[in-house]
């Protein structure tokens, strides 16, 4: 099988789509052998912690504390990609994956099975902006909704695999073999990406912003962990100095980044208004999906009654059919071009939320049921448009950072969205504040929906640099559901990928301080990249906008 290079040159895509198609198989088969798994341990808890001689509370960190590392390290990740290589990144992140996950198999103690599979998921996780990048790097700007939006399906798909079959091969013999057969299945891919993938053009030599990667990673934490256990514990003094710590945090990237010469979050960046539209988006959308997605399992379970196993099976509803909508996704894009059909995914996404407060008074199960796969159809719709939205406001060689950040700002909004609603429904059984729950997660989607439309530019043409440097690119994040605390409330399977929407603002206060920075220059107009051969980095200027570009 030859290998998928860009034959075309070192500035174009690739031209054969045979090669495309085969970049695209081993990319998708990659994300979905290193994710499926994410959401496994959600439904079998109990077995393990019998097994390992520990109790549920503590084996649930196996969880949540993967999505919290996953929320810290994401950005840091996509970033290495940008300056090592995307292809070096997915292999190197997939043969991790092979070999921790067989390690969880292994498993003696509930201490190694965390911090195996946080390792396995953190390696994992790294093929996600390293695929992307790798896709926008071989499919032309035109086309990029089409892989977006297979990569959506396949991410969502995965979550609802590992929930089906994960429960089944688990009660046939034991929770072992499933991470035993992720470690076969990883290998497929593995061995293809050795072969098809393209090879990395223009790998800067650069040593990782250490000292910005460490205060992002802080303050990821701080609000992610800071707003999750809000909810949970109340404001207790450890909260209160997470969340105040926030902005400072904040406040002394900016300052370390405006100082680096090679930061881990370009500050332009965040003065694209493509970035930041897709970015508020994915916080808003996100905010909605998370939020009602913790609350509808309560309300299935309480209001009408449903077992936990009648509650999986209707809540996986709305996650396949965010995988079916990939197709239709795709042939849209290419249509009505990703600002309108992402601003009119967020507006159905707001009318099922509406749907489901309705049969919430109502107490009609059917109608609930069809609002949860209107929603889904509605998210996968929703979100390719926004990757390549916010690919147009970087220059390619920030692609995987792109990607990594976008997941960041989802994931924020995943958080704040179930802190809230969580707190509203509570413990109760009345529809009353289940309907009201659904009504401010669709007005989250309203605000997403309007967002995407004033915010981003009316004409999306492709990315501001042409020159390629370290293959770039925008992804998802893996199908992992929501970030909570050890053992609280039933989980089940509708877990949501945030899948790539592109870059974003990490908070409104890091945006305004890069607005700032770049005061007076225009993040309208495109840019024209002026590469250096030979020296591996370039300016780009237009309309008097500074953007810092890689050459080749």
């Amino acid at each position: 099988m030859p290998s998928a290079t860009a034959q075309a040159g070192n500035d174009r895509p690739v031209d054969d789509p045979a090669q495309r198609r085969r970049v695209l198989l081993t990319c998708l088969t990659g994300m979905f052998a290193t994710t499926f798994t994410a959401t496994l341990l959600t439904v079998s808890l109990r077995t393990v912690a019998d097994d390992l001689g520990s109790t549920v509370g503590v084996v649930s960190w196996a969880v949540t504390g993967s999505l919290f590392a996953l929320a810290v390290a994401m950005p840091i990740l996509g970033k290495v990609g940008d300056i090592r290589g995307h292809r070096r990144t997915f292999i190197t992140g997939t043969a991790l994956a092979v070999v921790f996950s067989a390690a969880t198999a292994l498993a003696w103690d509930a201490t190694s099975l965390i911090a195996f599979r946080i390792i396995a998921q953190l390696a994992g996780s790294a093929t996600i902006p390293a695929s992307f990048a790798m896709l926008f790097a071989v499919f032309p700007p035109n086309e990029r909704v089409r892989p977006s939006a297979w990569a959506s399906g396949v991410l969502s798909g995965a979550s609802v695999t590992g929930l089906a079959i994960g429960g089944v091969i688990i009660d046939l013999v034991g929770w072992r073999a499933v991470f035993s057969l992720q470690a076969v299945i990883a290998a497929v891919p593995l061995m293809a990406a050795i072969r098809v993938l393209p090879p990395d053009r223009g790998v800067r030599r650069v040593a990782l912003d250490r000292a910005g990667a460490a205060v992002l990673a802080l303050a990821v934490f701080a609000v992610t962990f800071g707003v999750n256990r809000a909810a949970v514990w109340g404001a207790t003094p450890l909260v209160i100095i997470l969340l105040v710590s926030v902005v400072p945090l904040f406040w002394v990237l900016t300052v370390i980044e405006r100082r680096s010469a090679e930061p881990v979050v370009p500050l332009e960046l965040l003065a694209a208004r493509e970035v930041r539209a897709a970015g508020l988006t994915s916080f808003m959308l996100s905010a909605s999906h998370m939020g009602n997605f913790l609350v509808t399992p309560l309300l299935l379970q309480g209001r009408f009654g449903l077992s936990v196993t009648l509650t999986s099976v209707v809540t996986m509803c709305r996650t396949l059919s965010i995988a079916l909508a990939a197709p239709s996704a795709s042939w849209l894009g290419t249509r009505l071009g990703p600002r309108l059909l992402a601003s009119i995914a967020g507006g159905v996404y707001a009318l099922a939320l509406l749907l489901l407060a309705y049969g919430t008074m109502a107490g009609v199960l059917w109608v609930v049921i069809v609002g949860l796969i209107m929603s889904g159809l509605a998210f996968g719709h929703a979100q390719p448009p926004l990757i390549v939205i916010a690919s147009h406001g970087a220059s390619e060689s920030n692609f995987g950072l792109v990607t990594s950040l976008q997941q960041t700002a989802g994931q924020i909004g995943g958080v704040v969205g179930t802190s809230l609603l969580s707190a509203l429904v509570a413990d109760t059984l009345a529809p009353g504040p289940f309907a009201v729950s659904y009504l401010i997660a669709a007005g989250f989607a309203v605000l997403a929906a309007a967002g995407v439309l004033v915010l981003s530019p009316r004409s999306t043409t492709g990315p501001r640099s042409t020159t390629f440097g370290a293959l770039g690119g925008t992804g998802s994040t893996t199908g992992t559901g929501k970030i909570i605390g050890p053992a609280e409330g039933a989980v089940t399977g509708d877990a949501a990928p945030s899948t790539g929407i592109g870059t974003a603002m990490v908070t409104s206060a890091l945006a305004d301080t890069a607005e700032t920075a770049d005061a007076g220059l225009d993040a309208d107009t495109g840019s024209e990249a002026d590469s250096k051969a030979g020296s591996g980095s370039g300016s780009a200027t237009g309309s008097g906008r500074k953007a810092r570009a890689q050459g080749l």
